[in-house]
Parts: structure tokens; C-alpha cells; sequence
């Protein structure tokens, strides 16, 4: 099952947001460890839990930093939050209809992986930068 490690790839270089992101890799790194282990059905059940804490949690915050920094890529960032917020609510439809299989442990794991991939090294980067450069900028 593929894992992330943490490195500067996945860094914004906002300590606030790098440190919520490292707690999802983490948890999805465990769910990986699960999957592989024959126990993804009863990760999965943890994982949900915490994704739905988080998701509220780190997304509002993300969201408040681009907003206040006026960043760009603000409004592209919240939708792909509410695309997540939709795919994870699919998931849970789909978890407690399933009955926690290892079929949904792996979904969840492939939809976590394009997620990270896709959202933090591509939108959430940009994020950073805006933050990094508007920091630079009043500091001036």
C-alpha cells in the first residue's frame, strides 16, 4: 500500500497548516499499515472518525489563512474542500452499507492518496507561497 513520508515536497511553510497536514499523513499512513495487515475494516472505522473531525478542523483554518492573505487560489482551494467534504461523505454512505469492508478501507486509501497528491502538492503549495510572500511583503 503506498505510504507518504513527510519532506519539503509536502510542505506549504506554514507551520499551522504543515503540521495538520502531517496528521493526515499520518493517519493514512496507519490505514496503510492496516490495509496491509489483513485489519483495514477496523482502521477504517477510526480513519472516518478522524477525517471528519479533521476535515471541519483543518479546513476552516486553511481556508481563514488564504482568505485573510488574499490569496489567488483561494476560491480554487475551497472547492476542492467541498469536493473532498462531498467524497468523504460518499465514503461514510458507503462504510456503514458495506459493513466497514476492506473494499471501502482500500477506496478510502486510494481517494486519501489522490487527495494528498493532488490537492496538497498542487493547490495548498500555492496556499504557502501567497502566505510566504505577503509575510515578505509587510515585513518590507
Amino acid at each position: 500500500m503506498q505510504k507518504f513520508e513527510w519532506s519539503d515536497k509536502l510542505k506549504v511553510g506554514v507551520p499551522m497548516i504543515d503540521t495538520q497536514h502531517k496528521e493526515l499523513i499520518y493517519a493514512f499512513n496507519d490505514l496503510s499499515d492496516a490495509i496491509e495487515s489483513g485489519n483495514g475494516t477496523s482502521a477504517i472505522k477510526k480513519l472516518l472518525t478522524f477525517l471528519k473531525y479533521y476535515a471541519e478542523w483543518h479546513f476552516e483554518n486553511e481556508e481563514g489563512c488564504a482568505a485573510r492573505h488574499q490569496c489567488p487560489i483561494a476560491d480554487t482551494n475551497k472547492q476542492a474542500h467541498a469536493r473532498f467534504l462531498e467524497i468523504f461523505s460518499n465514503l461514510q454512505v458507503e462504510y456503514r452499507e458495506s459493513g466497514a469492508s476492506e473494499a471501502i478501507a482500500r477506496q478510502a486509501h486510494q481517494q486519501l492518496a489522490d487527495w494528498l497528491v493532488g490537492h496538497i502538492m498542487k493547490i495548498d503549495t500555492q496556499i504557502g507561497q501567497c502566505i510566504s510572500h505577503a509575510k515578505s511583503t509587510s515585513q518590507a
